[in-house]
């Protein structure tokens, strides 16, 4: 769920493409076949992001305090082990399912309901996961390139994996309409305060920053895909989000982020 990639790593992969992504002869990439999609989209993200996403951000790091951003940040974060803990038995990763377990117990009880990543400092990190790497751990390794509306970055095997990660979330079960408003809003509000300072300084500093970030963003999936076929987990990251949007995700506004689904 955490699009938690995949973060510092694949800003500087996408910062490092920026000369690639410069040369006008350069062959179109055969994993983006739906590239005229592809570019139309991206183009109307990048204005969704740029009127709507940057504003509503500006607002919410001015008004809430840098500890409360982190006590919510962490507050989702432990929420989302559980889809991590589902997918990892669905991978047979009975190492990181354990390590999730442990995560999501800890964080709950000592951690004030996750407000408070206790885990992290005992030593259990969390890591990248969610139904997209069940799918390649399993076979569906190579997936086209798709940018999905306000979500941002993704490929085909990822935008379908939206649905069971979706369901696989106990946000998802929350029936109480105030309830529920209020949780995947503050939540939209987190993961776009997470993507927009990133995406900022990829649009600055590439010359064609959709080459740049699809580039970027699929290296950075096959990266973590690897990791899940040589030693059967995916890597450890760091807790902040590259994506403003739920992705899991773990995607969105650009980057999903990265959400390396």
């Amino acid at each position: 769920m955490r699009q938690i990639y995949k973060q510092g790593l694949i800003l500087a992969a996408a910062l490092g493409l920026v000369g690639c992504s410069s040369t006008p002869t350069k062959p179109a990439d055969p994993i983006d076949p739906y590239e005229s999609y592809n570019q139309a989209m991206f183009s109307f993200n990048n204005g969704f992001y740029t009127y709507v996403g940057q504003p509503v951000n500006d607002v919410y790091t001015t008004v809430l305090p840098s500890f409360a951003r982190t006590g919510i940040d962490n507050f989702y974060q432990n929420i989302g082990t559980v889809p991590d803990m589902a997918n990892d038995l669905l991978q047979w990763n009975w190492r990181y399912f354990g390590k999730d377990t442990a995560r999501l117990i800890i964080n709950t009880t000592l951690g004030l309901l996750g407000l408070i990543d206790i885990a992290s400092y005992a030593g259990i990190p969390p890591h990248d996961q969610d139904f997209t790497y069940t799918l390649a751990k399993w076979g569906w390794v190579n997936s086209n390139y798709f940018i999905i509306p306000i979500l941002g970055p993704n490929t085909v095997s990822g935008t379908l994996s939206l649905a069971p990660d979706y369901f696989m979330s106990p946000m998802a079960y929350v029936q109480t309409g105030a309830w529920r408003w209020a949780i995947w809003g503050t939540y939209a509000l987190k993961v776009n305060a997470e993507a927009m300072p990133q995406y900022k300084i990829l649009k600055e500093n590439s010359v064609d920053p959709y080459v740049a970030m699809r580039d970027a963003y699929l290296q950075n999936r096959q990266y973590v895909i690897a990791q899940i076929q040589n030693d059967g987990v995916t890597p450890e990251v760091s807790t902040s989000n590259i994506s403003p949007a739920v992705t899991s995700g773990q995607m969105s506004p650009a980057l999903a982020s990265f959400s390396g689904s």
